[in-house]
């Protein structure tokens, strides 16, 4: 498989999918392979665009930041479209998978918007399909597992590959490549029934104890939900009234939801949140390295994990590595954590 790059700048995109609705779940607010598109789009004049996917209801406007978050974007979608201010830009996209969450970055040059798929972060479920050496398929897609690869049961327990039997229910993180394929950064294997699972974006305009409710329906949250924001991990004290939700979970007889996994969506106006790069080294110097077009510095705080991996020296050009940064008040871009890794042979 190989793992290739392209040139990419800031949007971050979300999927969402209502799996196996019966007749009488009709007022639920996601349909199958709906979705969510939240991101920023860099550069001068990004504010107040429009941003549609063509042939659909899925339409918006950016912020004052550049920001936006785009609703029902529907499966399969591979176009959005900007527009405003005298510009007027398409941006090809990988096919949208139903239940996605992709944060990409994307910038804004005269009349084009780019996206640097180094930076391009997905999130989706699916069944384990298929398995050709290290790489599954789960919902059509390729899927990379590496040695950086880190595989996980619900509770955080431990699990190996050697898990990943054919008909698992996983979720996948990791890195959407430029061919549609995804090197994986994290894989959980779940414990759910596709017939009754759903997720969908909604305002949070209430919480009582351990129910929220979102975007009108009743969410049921309990000591195995995992919360998180970016890479954070947070409690059910951390959510805020008017946080916008992305709920994964399953549907009730009474259509509440037992949620499994809630993501905070980035709040407006709030610094950018973490990101991670994957892919190719193609130049490493004192104490920076660049993955694909993307440059990263290092300081005494990033942290390298790997067998004999240790700093920046034991790095080289042709390597394969993945990164966790953060955006600095200047833009550039400093790493939390550098891994290396082997990707596996082409298949």
């Amino acid at each position: 498989m190989q793992i290739p790059t392209r040139s990419l700048s800031v949007l971050t995109v979300v999927l969402v999918a209502a799996c196996g609705m019966s007749s009488d779940q009709t007022d639920m607010p996601a349909s199958s392979g709906s979705g969510v598109f939240q991101g920023a789009v860099m550069g001068s004049g990004s504010q107040s665009m429009l941003v549609e996917v063509p042939s659909s209801s899925a339409a918006t406007t950016t912020d004052t930041t550049g920001g936006f978050v785009l609703a029902n974007v529907p499966k399969g979608a591979t176009v959005l479209h900007f527009s405003g201010g005298g510009r007027n830009a398409n941006l090809a996209t990988a096919p949208v998978v139903p239940g996605e969450f992709r944060h990409l970055t994307l910038s804004l040059s005269g009349t084009s918007v780019t996206e640097q798929n180094e930076q391009t972060e997905t999130e989706f479920e699916g069944t384990v399909d298929a398995i050709d050496g290290k790489v599954l398929t789960v919902a059509g897609r390729k899927v990379a597992v590496t040695d950086a690869t880190t595989i996980r049961k619900e509770e955080d327990a431990a699990a190996t590959f050697a898990d990943l039997t054919l008909g698992t229910p996983v979720e996948v993180e990791g890195t959407l490549n430029a061919d549609g394929t995804v090197t994986a950064n994290e894989i959980r294997i779940e414990d759910r029934n596709d017939a009754d699972r759903t997720a969908f974006v909604g305002t949070l305009t209430q919480i009582t104890g351990s129910t929220l409710s979102v975007g009108g329906l009743t969410v049921n949250v309990s000591s195995a939900t995992v919360i998180v924001k970016g890479d954070t991990t947070l409690a059910l004290a951390d959510l805020m009234v008017g946080d916008q939700l992305l709920v994964r979970g399953t549907v009730q007889s009474d259509k509440s939801i037992n949620a499994t996994r809630i993501r905070v969506l980035q709040r407006e106006d709030e610094p950018e949140e973490e990101m991670h790069v994957s892919g190719k080294v193609t130049a490493v110097d004192a104490n920076t390295l660049t993955i694909g077009d993307t440059k990263i510095i290092t300081d005494a705080r990033t942290e390298f994990e790997g067998s004999g991996f240790q700093s920046l020296a034991d790095l080289k050009v042709g390597d394969f590595a993945f990164a966790e940064v953060i955006k600095q008040a200047d833009g550039s871009l400093l790493a939390k954590e550098v891994k290396k890794f082997t990707p596996p042979p082409p298949s």
